[in-house]
């Protein structure tokens, strides 16, 4: 029986998209490319993601590297947190299930600077029960041990838990450990997707 659910926050409870930012500065679509990749597809953002830079420290590092392209990195990254934005539709499915008793939780690859803004801009984490942020924890997703860690932190079963994620490796891992899995193709489909499970379908529909 699902009694929790855990969930990603990128492209599942906020929507993450970050090629479209980044054509908002650069038209070129090959330098579209380029510049998502280099700014948030790098080694130094993942630096971000398992705490070990702050948002100052991964541009300083991603102009380092590539000096000439160093005024489009700043001009992306200095706002790139406007790029999230939360789904109302999905706050309302966090709020029905809490309402209805079963834990939700998340868990995600995040940065110090980008949680920071979430968490204080959009209601939908003070409906969650709590969770795992990579940057706190210097471990991230895929790993296993991200989601060993969500299950001694709050003390559940793992067969009682499914993860929600848009990124399929992430979903295999969490299934490796004994969670059931959601891949979430598209961010306006948890509901449907939650509804799988007969025991959630009964709260949400």
């Amino acid at each position: 029986m699902i009694k929790n659910v855990v969930l990603d926050i990128g492209n599942v409870l906020v929507s993450y998209y970050p090629d479209i930012y980044v054509s908002q500065f650069i038209t070129k679509k090959g330098e579209i490319d380029y510049y998502t990749n280099i700014c948030f597809k790098s080694a130094e953002w993942r630096c971000g993601d398992l705490g070990a830079k702050s948002r100052g420290e991964i541009i300083d590092a991603i102009c380092e590297k590539y000096p000439e392209d160093a005024a489009n990195v700043r001009m992306i990254m200095e706002n790139c947190d406007d790029m999230l934005r939360v789904s109302k539709k999905n706050t309302e499915v966090v709020k029905r299930l809490k309402a209805a008793g079963v834990g939700v939780y998340f868990l995600s690859n995040t940065t110090d600077h980008a949680f920071e803004h979430m968490s204080s801009a959009y209601e939908v984490f003070s409906y969650l029960d709590g969770g795992i942020a990579s940057y706190r924890e210097g471990v991230a997703k895929p790993s296993a041990e991200i989601f060993e860690l969500y299950l001694s932190r709050y003390g559940k079963r793992a067969e009682e838990c499914v993860f929600v994620d848009d990124m399929p490796q992430n979903v295999e891992s969490a299934r490796k450990v004994g969670f059931n899995g959601i891949i979430l193709k598209n961010i306006d489909d948890l509901e449907d997707e939650l509804c799988r499970f007969p025991e959630l379908a009964k709260v949400l529909k």
